[in-house]
């Protein structure tokens, strides 16, 4: 019998509780260091200071335990999938009119409000998020939901509930909004899934949602008046059912694909 790479190099198997581990430092670290800042989570982006004590200094907090898990545990499979899994015209269309979306956010921001400092601040958060958030979830998270007989349509389901599910610790930040993220929290991840999915590269999961909560952190501070910003206030509008007819979409058809056809390469 021949040992996958996981067998032979990781010196832990990737496996849920592992996962859940991860996830609660995790929370633990970020959410623990957002509290200890002392700024409402209404305020996180008002200024360059508030953003880095707020956001980016828990973020880059969080990034260090992601990257400190990785090296230590060598997981294959975090980053890259084996195999790309079927796409098709419709599973790309939700990653598509996010893109579109979140282009007309930006193009439709008062970016006259902004000092440069603050800018450089909001665009570390995103990045941050994007690489954390992404690494954790469409990466460690989905590593370890792939390991064992889950069909890929278990996979997909119990994401969108742990991602979603993870928002609901801003109650702990005064966010009374919390319960609402959730749901929206969960379908946008679909997108970032879908990004990996059509790429097999995590980057492109992380790059999607960096630059979907930038536009989303500026537009919500200095938000347009213009065209633009109505057109993309519309769009959004589109994104979460666009995104709820393609999670019933791939719950039916995924659920006898098995998720581990992601760890094997093609033949």
């Amino acid at each position: 019998m021949t040992l996958s790479p996981t067998a032979t190099r990781a010196r832990v198997t990737p496996s849920v509780p592992v996962a859940a581990v991860v996830f609660a430092g995790y929370v633990v670290i970020v959410v623990g260091l957002m509290l200890a800042s002392g700024v409402g989570y209404e305020d996180f982006f008002e200024s360059a200071d508030s953003t880095l004590r707020s956001a980016v200094l828990p973020l880059a907090a969080g990034a260090v335990w992601l990257i400190a898990f990785l090296v230590w545990a060598r997981w294959d499979f975090v980053f890259r999938d084996a195999r790309r899994l079927p796409m098709g015209a419709f599973l790309w269309a939700l990653p598509v009119v996010m893109v579109v979306t979140l282009v007309l956010q930006l193009l439709g921001v008062d970016w006259s409000a902004f000092e440069p400092g603050h800018l450089l601040a909001v665009f570390a958060a995103a990045v941050l998020v994007g690489f954390t958030e992404e690494t954790l979830f469409r990466g460690v998270i989905l590593r370890s939901l792939r390991q064992g007989d889950r069909s890929e349509a278990a996979v997909i389901g119990w994401l969108a509930l742990w991602f979603g599910g993870f928002h609901l610790t801003n109650l702990l930040l005064d966010e009374p909004g919390a319960v609402i993220q959730v749901v929206f929290a969960g379908l946008s991840g679909l997108a970032f899934y879908l990004a990996r999915r059509g790429t097999s590269v995590l980057v492109a999961a992380m790059v999607l949602h960096g630059s979907w909560d930038f536009s989303t952190f500026l537009a919500g501070e200095h938000p347009g008046d213009g065209g633009l910003s109505s057109a993309a206030n519309f769009l959004v509008a589109v994104v979460y059912p666009l995104a709820a007819v393609t999670l019933v979409v791939l719950l039916v058809r995924e659920r006898r694909t098995p998720a581990r056809d992601a760890l094997e390469p093609a033949a």
